[in-house]
């Protein structure tokens, strides 16, 4: 594909964009767990308290009848991998794929870092994209080099891309080995920014709070304005004392990503999927091989992506679709607006046949 402003991403028959009809096959989640556990978590407990042990995990019964297929209009935007969407206020879309990409109903069109913030030969980037507060793009993570990670923040302003150190206080050291960043920013109260063995800052509109980040790197997600981080050992809560062990592990391999709230998580390791609820964990059969990639704003709505495509849980069983994988990564503004990305370029969605979300 040409660099260059790509139209029309509005509703399918209202531009030119061309849309596809797509019905996935079917799949079925599986029954609940039986065996018994500790209480489910609602947020991390007060510092200084015994973290819970560690939940059973139940192996699934036997699958029920498979589900309705679930439709898609889906139009393609991109033609390039996809590793990372980020959605602004408004009609505002950021992506990472061979160079960064903004766009807004109007279309997409690319932002190319200048040469001196790309990476030297040799060098490896390992970076998200986010939107600031001021609806512009921000991208954050790890470039990591023969002497050891150092961090990348970049803030996209009228005149292009540049480095944008000076929204991260003490957090602004990038030399070689001083460790990589992770994090969540977004117009959404709190964001947060860290760096491991040194700080988070939790950034409210209220203020600036630091906590200690702990000895290794977060994957981190907001939701109904609370932060959580998944490591090795399960799922916590961050405050002004640090990382608390809300919802301990099962007993998982390699987490690679996550979704949780309140009482309700779901998390991928290799070829399996974990879902807490209840105040036990149980495995699921996975419907996208490796889970890569978990978006919803409720527990009866989830969606997921993976190696082998994509999926929606309604609180009770999967739901395949048909989109050709491997996907990286999905994100959405409600259930009628959704966005997909991985291998095949960018992929944006309006299901058929779920209610107004």
């Amino acid at each position: 594909m040409k660099p260059g402003l790509i139209r029309g991403y509005s509703r399918c028959g209202s531009r030119s964009a061309s849309c596809l009809w797509l019905v996935g096959c079917a799949a079925a989640h599986s029954a609940p767990a039986t065996s018994q556990a500790p209480p489910s978590a609602s947020i991390a407990p007060a510092p200084g308290t015994n973290a819970p042990t560690s939940p059973a995990v139940a192996a699934s019964s036997a699958p029920p009848a498979p589900p309705a297929p679930l439709k898609l209009a889906l139009s393609r935007l991109l033609s390039v991998p996809v590793t990372a969407i980020a959605l602004g206020e408004g009609t505002r879309l950021a992506v990472l794929a061979d160079t960064p990409y903004v766009g807004d109903a109007r279309g997409i069109r690319p932002l190319p870092l200048p040469a001196t913030l790309r990476p030297k030969p040799g060098e490896v980037d390992q970076l998200g994209i986010f939107f600031g507060r001021d609806n512009e793009p921000r991208i954050m993570g790890s470039r990591h080099g023969e002497r050891g990670d150092r961090a990348v923040y970049l803030r996209h302003l009228a005149n292009g891309w540049r480095d944008g150190r000076e929204e991260i206080g003490s957090l602004a050291g990038s030399g070689p080995g001083s460790g990589g960043l992770w994090g969540v920013l977004g117009s959404a109260d709190p964001e947060l920014v860290c760096r491991a063995g040194a700080t988070c800052i939790i950034k409210r509109n209220s203020g600036w709070t630091s906590a200690p980040a702990g000895a290794e790197p977060r994957l981190v997600t907001l939701q109904d304005g609370v932060l959580w981080g998944l490591e090795a050992s399960g799922i916590s809560g961050i405050d002004a004392h640090g990382w608390t062990l809300a919802i301990p592990a099962a007993r998982w391999s390699g987490p690679q990503a996550f979704w949780a709230t309140r009482g309700e998580a779901w998390v991928s390791a290799a070829q399996e999927l974990f879902h807490y609820r209840e105040g036990k964990w149980e495995t699921v059969p996975t419907p996208v091989g490796s889970a890569t990639s978990f978006w919803g704003t409720r527990s009866d709505s989830v969606w997921l992506v993976g190696s082998t495509g994509a999926a929606h849980f309604d609180g009770q069983r999967f739901r395949p679709i048909a989109i050709d994988g491997p996907l990286r990564v999905v994100r959405g503004r409600s259930d009628r607006e959704l966005w997909f990305g991985g291998e095949a370029g960018l992929f944006y969605a309006e299901p058929a046949g779920l209610g107004a979300q």
